[in-house]
């Protein structure tokens, strides 16, 4: 495993297998994008801006799987692995796992990667031009998408495509891009440890509305806590994402409407605060960036965690 990179457009290939879902450039190297579902036999299922390629390299070529979410990454000892020559999947006897092993009560099925990759095509012979998709053809891979959405992926195939030699700007800032209600703030990325599906929340007895509860996060217990009202937002909308977040010691989960990706953006790009914005929570926004046609706010993070706008210091009798 070489590198993860966050899904971009896709450039369609006439006559690659159908579990070749395209390819895109990744700094002058064409990559084909592998969907396992496609290739174990089961059916398409639309792909979202917040999933990941895992970049693969071997003796056999080159080859980017989609995955969903990343869980983690563990070392197995061998007593762990159990054979899986009688595993039997939706396309017959096990071709591509070679192995099995428990994890806290799971079940990992462990990938025979050079398998994949002779399954691959080889990148010699693919084209380096293929433009990203257009919107249609997104939609065939995404469903329906938002024009900010195309743009962020084609914005993402764009940075993946420049060589070290092009990519050399030092301000550039990494920025995860959430959607709240329906708004668009940027939070730093170096603030950021992960994004997950927000599961059963427990409820925490005498705490304000913006304490969310506590989640089971692979056996942790993560405090989750909305922002929203910090921003002079309502916590009317559902939320079904997590941003974890950690700020020195404290480590905190976000709720989040929609995850919509990472992106960099350099500090002349952000513009600052219209000098009539009177929402109360201003103080908390560096500025706004225009991201493709969309405005994005970037949030000060440090500074809201630092002012201990979400803590909890109440005594009850």
């Amino acid at each position: 495993m070489r590198e993860i990179v966050w899904l971009p457009a896709l450039a369609p290939i006439e006559e690659l297998p159908p579990y070749i879902a395209g390819v895109f450039n990744l700094r002058g190297r064409v990559v084909p994008v592998m969907d396992l579902c496609l290739r174990f036999g089961y059916t398409r299922e639309p792909y979202r801006t917040h999933d990941q390629v895992i970049i693969i390299d071997g003796p056999e070529g080159t080859v980017g799987i989609i995955a969903n979410e990343i869980y983690d990454i563990l070392q197995l000892p061998a007593a762990a692995i159990d054979d899986a020559r009688e595993y039997q999947g939706a396309g017959g006897a096990a071709r591509y796992v070679f192995g099995e092993a428990k994890l806290s009560g799971n079940l990992a099925m462990l990938l025979d990667v050079s398998a994949l990759l002779r399954s691959a095509p080889l990148t010699d012979e693919l084209e380096l031009d293929a433009p990203p998709g257009t919107s249609q053809e997104l939609s065939r891979w995404f469903g329906t998408l938002a024009p900010e959405e195309c743009e962020l992926l084609r914005g993402r195939a764009h940075n993946l495509a420049r060589t070290p030699a092009e990519a050399t700007r030092q301000d550039l800032g990494a920025y995860a891009v959430i959607r709240l209600n329906d708004e668009l703030f940027g939070l730093e990325l170096e603030l950021v440890r992960e994004f997950a599906h927000r599961r059963k929340t427990t409820p925490v007895p005498c705490c304000p509305p913006h304490i969310v509860g506590n989640m089971n996060l692979r056996g942790d217990i993560l405090t989750l806590a909305d922002i929203r009202p910090a921003l002079g937002m309502t916590m009317a909308g559902a939320t079904s994402e997590v941003v974890v977040v950690r700020s020195g010691q404290l480590r905190l989960g976000l709720p989040a409407t929609e995850i919509v990706g990472v992106v960099q953006i350099s500090p002349a790009d952000i513009a600052a605060l219209p000098v009539a914005s009177d929402r109360s929570g201003h103080a908390y926004c560096k500025g706004i960036a225009t991201i493709g046609a969309a405005a994005v706010a970037i949030l000060d993070l440090e500074k809201m965690l630092a002012d201990r706008v979400l803590q909890v210091a109440e005594e009850v009798r």
